[in-house]
């Protein structure tokens, strides 16, 4: 149908069956536990309150899906009309009840000897580590900063400072599930991130699509969401002389 579903992604901390986050359409394939007790009054009345948020809820039986496929896909495609016809006006951009939020982040870690190096979420093998509180994978701290920036939400610091125990050398994949769910628990999802990562050394082209996969993974979208490039400072400043890797990040988050 053109249209891509996600399966089991988070919709403001529910979890529905698959989703369309373009679309704002939301399937679910109901059976057993649902037919039960106080489900189906839950289920009715998490559905109202999607739909008062602009989604469409479509709910089909398993059985519905077993022996009336052809039912299943009209209504799913008569959805998708709806929707079209419907995303054709123009949408609201800033407000916090609605439309498109820009954030921007960047991050800094210095070179040093006995830390393993940690970028994208994924570990490096190279001489230097970056150091820091955490993993120190500047990459993710940018993406962070970038995120919650957009969100109108402070920083990485703020949420998760440096001074605190329980982030002593913690994953940094960590803090970003984090800060989707902080996101995402005030009604936002992302569009795409834009990142730049800044060393002279180790050589970080080969490593990128395994990035983007890595990170989509935490975050819960598409590798395609998620673009990482890679340069050098022709050996100009810290990052030239080996001394440190820096990061810079634009995202685009919707409501």
């Amino acid at each position: 149908m053109g249209t891509h579903f996600r399966r089991q992604h988070p919709v403001y901390g529910y979890i529905p069956d698959f989703v369309s986050i373009k679309e704002k359409i939301i399937i679910e394939i109901d059976g057993g536990y649902h037919f039960e007790g106080e489900q189906p009054g839950k289920d009715k009345e998490r559905t109202d309150w999607l739909n008062k948020d602009g989604f469409v809820v479509l709910r089909f039986t398993n059985e519905e899906v077993t022996g009336h496929i052809d039912y299943v896909l009209e209504e799913i495609s008569d959805a998708l009309e709806d929707s079209d016809r419907t995303n054709q006006s123009p949408l609201p951009l800033g407000g916090v009840g609605g439309g498109f939020r820009i954030g921007f982040g960047y991050d800094v870690h210095q070179l040093v000897e006995g830390r393993d190096l940690w970028l994208g979420g994924i570990k490096i093998d190279h001489s230097l580590g970056l150091l820091g509180h955490s993993d120190a994978d500047v990459l993710i701290h940018a993406i962070c900063d970038a995120l919650l920036g957009a969100a109108c939400m402070r920083d990485i610091g703020y949420h998760f400072p440096d001074t605190a125990a329980e982030t002593d050398g913690i994953d940094s994949k960590i803090l970003l599930a984090k800060t989707m769910q902080l996101l995402r628990d005030k009604g936002y999802e992302l569009g795409n991130i834009d990142a730049t990562v800044c060393a002279e050394r180790p050589k970080l082209n080969p490593h990128i699509p395994q990035m983007q996969q890595c990170l989509a993974d935490v975050i819960g979208c598409d590798p395609g969401q998620v673009s990482i490039k890679a340069t050098t400072t022709e050996k100009l400043g810290f990052t030239g002389r080996q001394e440190g890797i820096s990061a810079y990040a634009v995202v685009l988050i919707s409501s």
